[in-house]
């Protein structure tokens, strides 16, 4: 285990280094991270090899990881920062995301028919192509300090994005899961996925409100959001392993409907203040 651990810390300084160096080129240091992370991973140099990834103690680190990830997109979903662009930000999400899903099940299906392969199966590639990754986006959004009417429709709109996105593939699993005998998971559970993070962070996110909206230093505000972080991912933890079936809650999700909740209790000066603290993690 101490050697997986080495392995561990040495690909994040090689990542950290190769993000450096992709930066002095004035891109994104994301892109030397994510070349970084194809490079040492399993299927190349194996540097990070399936061991660690399949580690209980590595999966704990990266839900709760995912949960701060979750946490900076759902500071930008302060109401008064999107309700004059809301209507826009939502529409657009409803439209490209089912869009997507429409065309992809729909060149799926006339390739899977052709080919003999059973039709239910392009549904499934459908709500797969919705899967999105808001933190590149964040992330190159947070490097070069951008502002304006697109970033400040980018982040709410990756947000909701993935809401949707997981709300179309869940439903998507629960129907096939229903109609075929071999289903792992029950279907009446399925909801469960999109609704149990969304609950678990807010009704955390409403009682570290009431902690993390006071003044206080640097010091003792990032100590108070690495707590509540923490709380909210036990209870996560919690609900996945004693409630699911199966362990997937996604905890991105979680993440982005607790910091959601506490940045709407605050000031936008005592927001910025914990996001600053924050970044530099």
């Amino acid at each position: 285990m101490i050697l997986m651990f080495v392995k561990l810390i040495l690909v994040v300084i090689l990542a950290f280094l190769a993000g450096k160096l992709i930066s002095k080129l004035k891109l994104p240091a994301i892109l030397g991270w994510l070349i970084a992370g194809m490079l040492l991973g399993p299927h190349a140099f194996s540097l990070m090899n399936q061991e660690i990834l399949g580690a209980g103690w590595y999966q704990v680190m990266i839900h709760v990881l995912e949960c701060g990830v979750g946490l900076m997109i759902g500071t930008e979903l302060v109401w008064n920062k999107i309700k004059k662009s809301g209507k826009a930000i939502v529409i657009t999400t409803l439209i490209q995301s089912l869009g997507i899903f429409l065309v992809v099940s729909l060149v799926f299906g006339v390739v899977f028919y052709i080919t003999d392969v059973p039709l239910y199966l392009c549904f499934v590639f459908g709500g797969i192509a919705l899967a999105t990754a808001p933190a590149p986006a964040l992330s190159i959004v947070r490097e070069f300090k951008t502002d304006g009417p697109v970033t400040k429709t980018l982040i709410p709109m990756a947000a909701l994005d993935d809401i949707v996105g997981c709300v179309v593939f869940f439903t998507t699993i629960a129907v096939i899961a229903g109609k075929l005998s071999a289903g792992s998971m029950p279907a009446y559970m399925i909801a469960l996925v999109v609704i149990l993070p969304l609950v678990i962070g807010i009704v955390c996110g409403f009682l570290s409100g009431f902690i993390l909206r006071r003044d206080n230093g640097d010091g003792i505000t990032l100590a108070l959001l690495i707590v509540t972080i923490l709380f909210t991912s036990v209870a996560g933890f919690f609900f996945n392993n004693r409630v699911m079936p199966t362990p997937i809650l996604n905890f991105m999700l979680m993440g982005m409907a607790f910091s959601a909740t506490f940045s709407n209790m605050m000031s936008e000066n005592r927001l910025e203040q914990i996001m600053r603290v924050f970044n530099k993690i």
